[in-house]
């Protein structure tokens, strides 16, 4: 008997660690095809974002958001873009922000998040996930969020960004041109480089024998190696990233941003 149970607990083991690989692979597969973009349209924006122009400044605040993995998908105003692009702790002024704000669009978010029939065979992790969130347990929230990252990632085939790339593309050579933006503009390519920075370092290879990546790393959380204490910042990161890959996956001939970035905390 002792023996049988023993057999039995050992392929047990060996189905779960086998899917777990395959799953692993398939992630993997989906996010290499981002490491090229991420990198082409990164190098473009840090080029662009030394002015002092108005469109340096937007550049510059797009740049520091994605850095900071806020995914933002509003057309940005000019005392938000001034207060990021000058700001010598991007994480500290979102946070004011978020504060200022009082939850009003975090919690629009998670409403449209809710209702977008993608995510439903995910919406019960998600939703206690959001619980966790608003009852001051942002570890624990940041962990079933990552879970819901990873089955939504693995929902949607192929490059998650590739019906972003022509549009960006077409932006910038209007800002090559020193052409004018108009609103909608502006707000796809806030929407769509903060998304791209912030998926390419939250899903990028980390080593367990190096230290803790300093920003949100879904190979570390996802594998219980993250022991760095999470805020509700990094929450509302969360929130943001994952409503970004239903808003990418929606996506028609254009994207129509449905509220602001500035979001609740």
């Amino acid at each position: 008997m002792g023996n049988n149970q023993s057999s039995l607990s050992s392929a047990f083991v060996q189905l779960i660690a086998q899917q777990i690989k395959e799953s692993m692979k398939k992630l993997r597969e989906i996010l290499e095809p981002l490491r090229e973009t991420v990198q082409q349209h990164y190098s473009w924006l840090a080029k662009h974002s030394n002015s002092l122009s108005r469109a340096g400044k937007i550049l510059l605040a797009i740049r520091k958001m994605g850095e900071a993995q806020y995914v933002c998908w509003d057309f940005l105003d000019e005392e938000f873009v001034d207060e990021i692009a000058f700001s010598d702790n991007t994480n500290k002024t979102l946070r004011q922000y978020i504060l200022q704000d009082k939850f009003k669009n975090v919690n629009d978010t998670i409403e449209k998040t809710c209702n977008n029939p993608i995510i439903k065979k995910h919406l019960r992790l998600y939703n206690q996930s959001v619980f966790a969130f608003q009852n001051g347990c942002s570890d624990l929230a940041v962990t079933g969020f990552t879970s819901v990252f990873d089955g939504l990632l693995s929902d949607i085939s192929n490059n998650p960004t590739h019906r972003l790339d022509p549009r960006i593309s077409f932006i910038k050579a209007k800002i090559e041109k020193d052409e004018f933006l108009d609103n909608d503009e502006i707000a796809t390519l806030t929407f769509g480089l903060t998304f791209e920075k912030t998926i390419a370092s939250f899903a990028a290879s980390s080593s367990f024998k190096g230290k803790e990546p300093k920003g949100l790393n879904r190979h570390w959380i996802a594998h219980g190696r993250s022991v760095k204490k999470k805020t509700k910042l990094d929450c509302v990161k969360m929130i943001n990233l994952i409503y970004g890959l239903l808003l990418i996956e929606e996506l028609g001939s254009s994207v129509k941003p449905e509220s602001s970035c500035v979001q609740g905390e």
